[in-house]
C-alpha cells in the first residue's frame, strides 16, 4: 500500500491513508531546510552522494523546536503525541525538476519508513533546492529508507 504525497506546498490539500494498519499522514511539505544543515545531516558515503536530514520528535516542545530548525513557515499542526511521533525528512531537489511523485510505504516488521522520490522528466538543472516533508505516524519506526532513482539510502532515525 502506498501513501501518495502531492507536489503542492499547501499542506491543507494533503490527505492521509491507512498503511499496513498504521496511520501515517503527511502534515506539511515546504521548500525549506535548516540553515545549519551540516550539524545533523546524513550523507551517503558512496556515489551518488545524497544528503538527507531526518529527525523524529516525540513531544510538543521538541516539535516546536524542530519546526523552527527546519524553518517551516506554515502554522504548526496539532499532533497527539500520546499516540504519534513526528518525522521530519529533508531532501534536496532540482529547481527545474521537482519531485512529481512522492510516496511512503511502511514496513512494520522492520520498523521502516520507505520513501520513494521521483523527479519529473526532462532536462534538469543541477541546482539543489530544499524540501522538507513532515509526517506524523507510528511511534515504533527506527529507520527511513529513501529511494532516489535506483539508489536506496538507509538512515537511522534520530530523536
Amino acid at each position: 500500500m502506498l501513501l501518495s504525497l502531492g507536489c503542492s506546498n499547501d499542506s491543507k490539500e494533503i490527505q492521509s491513508k491507512k498503511i499496513d494498519q498504521v496511520n501515517f499522514e503527511l502534515i506539511a511539505s515546504e521548500k525549506s531546510l535548516p540553515s545549519h544543515i551540516h550539524e545533523f545531516a546524513f550523507q551517503r558515503k558512496e556515489a551518488p552522494v545524497y544528503t538527507y536530514w531526518v529527525k523524529m520528535v516525540s513531544d510538543e516542545s521538541d516539535f516546536e523546536v524542530a519546526w523552527n530548525i527546519y524553518e517551516m513557515e506554515d502554522d504548526m499542526p496539532d499532533v497527539d503525541f500520546d499516540k504519534k511521533n513526528v518525522y521530519f525528512i529533508g531532501v534536496q531537489e532540482s529547481g527545474s525538476c521537482p519531485y512529481t511523485e512522492k510516496s511512503i510505504k511502511v514496513d512494520s516488521d522492520s520498523k521502516t519508513l520507505q520513501v520513494l522520490l521521483t523527479e519529473s522528466e526532462g532536462e534538469c538543472t543541477s541546482d539543489a533546492t530544499p524540501r522538507t516533508f513532515v509526517i506524523q505516524g507510528d511511534k515504533n519506526m527506527e529507520k527511513v529508507v529513501i529511494t532516489q532513482g535506483s539508489t536506496e539510502t538507509s538512515i537511522p532515525i534520530k530523536e
